[in-house]
């Protein structure tokens, strides 16, 4: 296959090959435009005595309820994020590709908590929540292929973002559960990584590849032109 696509390329003039790189360049720019934002991602973190309803995005630490017991460590905690990884390579064939750490199933597990701020807190009732987190990790492996990892939530100094909806519960307090949209709990680097660096080098590198379309362009111009 190499070889056919080599010898198509001797085979075409140059100005071709650059109208190929071309369009190859806008159909990766393409891929990786920025897309349409996420509502976590937008939303303002409100602070927690002026909640009202609707969907919110809070910071804060965390005040337990109760506790359950961590699968690997079997730590009293909160919740924990449970994934099972296998180093393995992608695809079905499994022919080519690099091995890497790859998860093939996940959970999240948590009891109900509060979440605190500089004005107050609010009960989380945890049901169907999402945790995404990368602290307080404990690996187990269980062979050269095999490796089982957890991630806590503590009652520590840690300071989480948590996106929810916010509703009025049978005793007329506020409480944040799983609504419509997003209902995720992540601490504070996890969520700079994800909605931060992420897109930040998406962005260098549709820039990237702007600007050396925008070469080809004007190479193939010059070449129409004074050849």
């Amino acid at each position: 296959m190499e070889l056919i696509i080599l010898l198509t390329l001797i085979s075409l003039d140059f100005s071709d090959v650059l109208f190929f790189l071309l369009i190859g360049g806008m159909i990766l720019y393409g891929v990786l435009k920025k897309k349409k934002p996420n509502p976590i991602e937008t939303l303002e973190v409100s602070k927690i005595n002026t909640l009202f309803k609707g969907f919110v995005k809070i910071r804060g630490i965390l005040k337990s309820i109760n506790h359950i017991k961590s699968p690997i460590t079997e730590t009293k905690c909160i919740g924990y994020n449970y994934s099972q990884l296998s180093y393995r390579t992608a695809g079905v064939r499994r022919v080519r590709g690099s091995k890497k750490w790859r998860t093939y199933r996940t959970e999240s597990k948590s009891t109900d908590f509060y979440i605190q701020d500089d004005t107050g807190r609010i009960k989380i009732n945890a049901k169907y929540i999402s945790i995404q987190v990368n602290v307080n990790r404990s690996e187990k492996k269980l062979s050269k292929t095999l490796l089982d990892v957890e991630n806590l939530l503590l009652e520590d100094n840690t300071e989480y973002i948590l996106s929810g909806t916010i509703i009025k519960n049978g005793d007329g307090n506020l409480e944040i559960v799983k609504g419509e949209k997003d209902f995720v709990i992540m601490d504070k680097s996890f969520y700079e990584f994800v909605y931060k660096d992420i897109p930040f080098m998406k962005n260098k590198a549709g820039f990237f590849i702007v600007f050396l379309v925008i070469c080809i362009i004007f190479f193939v111009v010059y070449k129409s032109i004074f050849n």
